[in-house]
């Protein structure tokens, strides 16, 4: 007997339910969307209406990264699906749980509807772990979608909903084979100033094992002195104020020093789509240890002694045991200093408003914790990253590994309903909060206690940072007129401020936070250190 399209949805929807996944996004299209949302209703799963599907895929992920369970989105055929795309990317290179659900032309009608049809499944696949059409004809294919999303490594699984379809869809993928821990230990054996370099492979483990794993690692580091440096996705994995905290690795130059001055360098859950493009260029070996394989570990490039896939816990705890150091207490934190002294780079010589760096350490200090920070990719991101004070996993959030503009604002609104009454920060710049301006109503609409602040200089920074002027467009290229975005924030039912000195900002931002409201400030900054922040951090 055929499955109804209401049939499959709720099989769909309450698989994950059933496992902890409370939110749904997305912009419904009518037909099985609306099965979706009734589904939804009916399995306790909260559906939040967003402006646009990409959105609704960001929020997804990020709702996934923060819980564990799978978030879900949702869009319509054709062009919902592929509006999507950029989100359920951001998923699979961010490491995110996720669950995409779309409208299609049904299999019966393919011969003679051509409207909104494209190949949704061709489409999707390289950017999904799986994807597929669902007949709703094999019960154990919702637990397997809901497997897939979670297994090592996390990520997007898209859905086409067709009872006609006469192809099963098996989402299924096959065990890890974790190797011994102490494959590795003859490589650690005889080393005396190792550096451990952690990633967001820890992130993903099970809430269980990943606090363990976060807990048995600052014990460690704590007793032996060995200074840590997280990526920006691990930042707080060990909180800023350890004495073996000693940055940040993105690939760039600011964690050159710590390295250099390394015999050997350990990867916890390092993931190389977490770092730029760059050449590995250290003398010490590298010893990468994963939740999963890795398949691009040929970054590391001819000093990789070792790369594994292993149960975390269990490596730490044998790792701790034989690990051996000769670093005085301390010396993390003279090599943080090296990237603060970095990021605040000219942050005192702002004369067109604010420098970033005074944005984001005034809001680091007057902010209230427990409280999240959002990112988005551009120049704002090299301040943001290092002076956000991050003292637990997860409360800085940034689209590291796809590093796509548009994410601060929805990751903001997804951290919001996961940790409700919790204050959140949305650092963005103009031209990211451009990419997904709408959602201002979806966050004014919902009354969530977020934050937005605009790093305003009507500029694509990062890219005229990067910009040869005489040969590469000018100005035209990165500049845009001037937009006045408390205005556009007010008529969206935002509180709003626009300021231009630390005074009027700290004003406004303690206002804001006090009001738990939804707000925005627009804050006249001062591009002009970003360059001089960039060399120093990256070249």
């Amino acid at each position: 007997m055929e499955a109804t399209r209401r049939d499959i949805a709720d099989g769909l929807i309450g698989a994950p339910a059933s496992g902890g996944t409370r939110f749904a996004f997305g912009v419904p299209g009518g037909g099985s969307n609306l099965d979706v949302a009734g589904a939804c209703d009916r399995h306790g799963v909260r559906f939040v209406l967003t402006h646009l599907e990409t959105s609704a895929a960001i929020m997804a992920g990020v709702i996934g990264e923060l819980t564990g369970a799978p978030g879900i989105a949702v869009g319509t055929r054709g062009p919902g699906a592929t509006a999507a795309a950029n989100g359920v990317a951001n998923a699979l290179l961010e490491r995110a749980p996720m669950i995409m659900v779309n409208d299609c032309v049904l299999e019966c009608d393919a011969d003679r509807v051509s409207h909104q049809r494209i190949d949704q499944t061709a489409f999707f696949s390289p950017i999904t772990l799986a994807a597929g059409r669902l007949n709703g004809q094999d019960p154990a294919a919702y637990s397997k979608i809901v497997s897939s999303t979670t297994s090592q490594p996390p990520g997007p699984v898209q859905v086409d909903i067709d009872p006609s379809t006469s192809n099963g869809f098996d989402a299924g993928r096959p065990a890890i084979d974790y190797a011994d821990p102490s494959d590795v230990l003859g490589i650690v054996r005889g080393t005396e100033r190792p550096v451990i370099v952690v990633g967001q492979g820890v992130l993903t483990l099970a809430p269980s094992d990943r606090i363990s794993t976060v807990e048995r690692l600052r014990d460690l580091a704590a007793r032996s002195h060995v200074p840590v440096l997280t990526t920006y996705k691990a930042r707080g994995v060990v909180p800023d104020d350890a004495e073996f905290t000693a940055g940040i690795v993105t690939g760039g130059t600011v964690e050159s020093a710590a390295l250099t001055d390394a015999d050997l360098i350990l990867g916890v859950g390092l993931d190389p789509v977490e770092l730029l493009p760059t050449v590995w260029n250290y003398d010490a070996p590298t010893v990468i240890v994963n939740p999963w394989m890795i398949d691009d570990a040929a970054y590391f490039g001819s000093n990789l002694a070792a790369c594994i896939a292993a149960d975390m816990p269990a490596f730490v705890d044998v790792l701790d045991d034989h690990i051996a150091s000769s670093w005085e207490a301390g010396s993390g934190r003279r090599y943080q200093e090296i990237l603060v002294t970095a990021a605040l780079t000219n942050s005192d010589q702002a004369a067109g408003g604010m420098s970033p760096a005074q944005i984001v350490t005034i809001a680091s200090e007057i902010c209230p914790r427990p409280a999240t920070a959002t990112v988005d990719a551009g120049a704002h991101m090299l301040v943001a990253m290092p002076l956000w004070n991050a003292s637990e996993p997860q409360r800085l959030l940034i689209s590291s590994s796809h590093a796509t503009m548009g994410y601060s604002l929805p990751a903001a609104i997804a951290a919001s309903l996961a940790r409700p009454d919790e204050p959140v920060v949305c650092f963005t710049g103009d031209g990211g909060l451009g990419m997904a301006l709408a959602e201002l109503e979806t966050l004014a609409r919902l009354q969530l206690p977020v934050v937005v602040v605009v790093f305003n200089d009507s500029l694509l920074s990062l890219i005229a940072v990067k910009q040869t002027p005489t040969d590469q467009g000018g100005a035209d290229v990165v500049t845009y007129r001037g937009t006045d975005f408390a205005a556009i924030a007010r008529g969206c039912g935002l509180d709003a401020w626009s300021v231009r000195t630390s005074d009027e900002y700290s004003a406004a931002l303690t206002a804001a936070l006090d009001s738990g409201r939804p707000a925005l400030i627009d804050v006249a900054t001062d591009a002009s250190s970003y360059g001089a922040v960039f060399s120093a951090l990256r070249e």
